[in-house]
């Protein structure tokens, strides 16, 4: 791999939800946020590296913010608990909160009209892993998620709420 200098910003990934992880007594869901799957960026495709070395977890696990459409004015829970499994998918227990805003995503996630999941991060450093046919393959090998959100349009709908990779 070689590395490359790539100012990228602010970046998500989205992903689906399954009710069957849904605790309704406890407000909490267990989700999926991060894979390996490629998305194309304007630089070519984003590979996010899932070992351990690679994510720096530090913000999530410090009761990272649960948000609808990565608005940080629209706060609706907290991540209780991540974890990297053995599939190199970024997992998340998140609860939510008891405000009327929060009890009106609650409800949406329960009836299973808001199904989708997105992650905020950032990345701090990736490498050029190939190149075919002109079109360029990143993987992203320090990276720093955020925030997890509940939102309307996934850019990858592999995994979510109970979900994992296929």
């Amino acid at each position: 791999m070689t590395n490359k200098t790539i100012n990228t910003g602010a970046l998500h990934r989205s992903f689906d939800l399954s009710r069957d992880a849904i605790n309704e007594e406890a407000r909490t869901v267990e989700l999926a946020f991060s894979s390996e799957a490629p998305v194309q960026r304007w630089f070519g495709d984003e590979i996010l590296d899932h070992d351990a070395k690679s994510i720096r977890l530090g913000r999530l696990n410090d009761g990272g913010p649960v948000l609808v459409d990565h608005d940080g004015t629209d706060h609706v829970g907290v991540v209780e608990s991540v974890v990297i499994s053995g599939d190199r998918v970024g997992r998340a227990q998140v609860r939510f909160g008891k405000s009327d805003r929060a009890e009106e995503i609650w409800q949406d996630v329960k009836d299973g009209i808001r199904k989708s999941v997105s992650v905020g991060y950032r990345i701090h450093k990736m490498a050029l892993e190939s190149e075919k046919d002109g079109m360029e393959s990143y993987r992203a090998t320090d990276w720093e998620p955020y925030e997890i959100s509940m939102v309307s349009i996934p850019a990858d709908a592999g995994v979510g709420i109970g979900r994992g990779v296929d």
